[in-house]
């Protein structure tokens, strides 16, 4: 598994329940740009319309050596489908209606036959409270792995 991009701010915005793995539907110079690591999906968030899960702006450039004339009105943050199964479509509906609870794209990467994936994460949106206690936690853990280094010395 090779990871493309990486959302950080989930990490820090979102408390993860679930994790689903989503395939996504993508043109060929699409999928040429991502495997370049051109791709970005800090700004991404996902939304279930219909019977289809949707990402929105998920921000995939024009792969550098396709001439623009061959993809006219080509738009790098157009929404992109993902793929599911239905049963899994069923449970991220079903989170969703609890409150604050919502899909977040978190990770893009390319599974062992090279496909690319996405690592999508249920998520509820902390506090800013909580979010303060979180890289405070963070801080203290990082610092006691520091002194145990330096102690096993």
């Amino acid at each position: 598994m090779k990871i493309i991009a990486k959302s950080k701010k989930a990490y820090l915005n979102y408390d993860i329940t679930d994790t689903y793995d989503c395939g996504i539907v993508l043109q060929w110079h699409e999928v040429k740009s991502i495997k370049t690591q051109h791709c970005n999906i800090s700004h991404a968030f996902s939304r279930i319309i219909g019977s289809e899960l949707w990402i929105y702006n998920m921000d995939i450039p024009l792969y550098e050596k396709t001439a623009p004339q061959t993809v006219p009105g080509y738009d790098a943050q157009q929404n992109r489908k993902l793929l599911v199964k239905q049963k899994e479509l069923a449970k991220i509906s079903a989170a969703m209606d609890k409150k604050g609870i919502i899909p977040v794209p978190l990770t893009v990467y390319l599974d062992k036959r090279w496909r690319v994936k996405i690592k999508l994460w249920m998520g509820k949106l902390r506090k800013k409270v909580e979010k303060k206690q979180y890289l405070k936690e963070k801080s203290i853990d990082r610092q006691a792995k520091k002194d145990m280094k330096q102690f096993m010395k």
